[in-house]
């Protein structure tokens, strides 16, 4: 059983969809803190980035909240208008909470990329970093962590040992953006 963990990024790039559909349960992080200046509320495409403002204060990811939706995501459609048809494909999945959002929208995604990989939810708990990710693992029965590749710096690789998980690294993919591919 092949698990992958991962936040719930605004429109992510097409290797996060590559991740996803290697993996037999994909597991959205959403009791995590919020990272500003990530990908949780904004994406990268050619060259620009393409913002949903959010509220400050360090909360957790699944009760951030969007503080303009509908008018951030306005602005985007129009300086991606070349993407229009594929954008509006997400207006119905734009609100206030920014979990609620960005899974749906991921979903949405993985359902036209035919990604049948089981998407579930975490939980809140106490743990931490490697600790936490090793209970999720456990959780859903994973044999196998499938990482992501910036994951090497802080993954404690004996935790998952002790577990008998095994861990393996997404291979660099192509840098594409997933709206190039839908």
């Amino acid at each position: 059983m092949i698990v992958t963990i991962h936040q719930p990024n605004f429109i992510p790039w097409y290797p996060f969809f590559q991740k996803m559909a290697q993996a037999d349960v994909f597991i959205l992080l959403g009791h995590c803190q919020f990272e500003k200046n990530g990908y949780q509320n904004r994406f990268l495409f050619n060259e620009m980035w393409n913002t949903l403002s959010v509220s400050k204060g360090k909360i957790p990811i699944n009760e951030k909240k969007y503080l303009n939706p509908i008018f951030d995501w306005n602005k985007i459609k129009k300086k991606l208008f070349k993407y229009t048809n594929i954008l509006e494909e997400f207006d119905p999945y734009i609100e206030n909470n920014l979990y609620k959002t960005n899974k749906n929208i991921i979903k949405h995604i993985s359902n036209k990329l035919n990604i049948n990989t089981k998407i579930v939810e975490d939980f809140n708990t106490e743990l931490r970093s490697t600790e936490r990710l090793v209970m999720l693992c456990k959780h859903y029965n994973a044999t196998t962590y499938l990482a992501g590749q910036g994951s090497k710096e802080y993954l404690n690789l004996e935790l998952f040992k002790k577990e008998n998980i095994e861990v393996i690294f997404q291979q660099d993919m192509n840098t594409i953006h997933t709206l190039e591919v839908l």
